[in-house]
Order: C-alpha cells, then structure tokens, then sequence
C-alpha cells in the first residue's frame, strides 16, 4: 500500500490518538511540541506529521507520498504514538 498524504484534519484519527488531540504521531507528544500539518494513510493506520516529520516521510518513503485528491477509505490509526 503506497503512503497517501492529506492535509491535517483530526477527523481522520482515531478517538484519543496523539493525531486526533492535535499531536504528531511521527514524533510523540514527549518528542514534539509542533502542530500537525498532515496527516498519512500508512500501512500501520494514520499518521499526524508536523513540518519536520513531513520531511522525513517524504525523504523515506519518496514519490509514495503522494498527496490525496480524495477521502480516507476506512483506515483506522494504530499503533503507540498514533
């Protein structure tokens, strides 16, 4: 599954994640005190990216970082910093 990225939104976290509080699950809350900017559909579930994080998904995973033109299709956040 290629990585997808959108712009920030909570809505597509799932309830009481680091993404959906206003957190960057790349980093962790403890890690990070910069606001989201986009959230990912990744293999493991959403993902919130702030700036720095977004440069660093983008350099990992490279042109699979797309930028999505549509919706989530039913991916649910998982995983310990989500």
């Amino acid at each position: 599954m290629p990585i997808v990225k959108h712009p920030y939104d909570a809505m597509l976290h799932r309830e009481g994640t680091v993404g959906r509080l206003g957190g960057c699950s790349w980093h962790g809350p403890k890690s990070c005190p910069e606001q989201p900017t986009s959230s990912y559909e990744t293999p493991n579930g959403m993902m919130a990216a702030c700036p720095r994080a977004e440069h660093q998904i983008e350099d990992l995973y490279g042109a699979s970082a797309a930028l999505a033109r549509g919706a989530v299709h039913g991916q649910s956040e998982s995983g310990p910093n989500t």
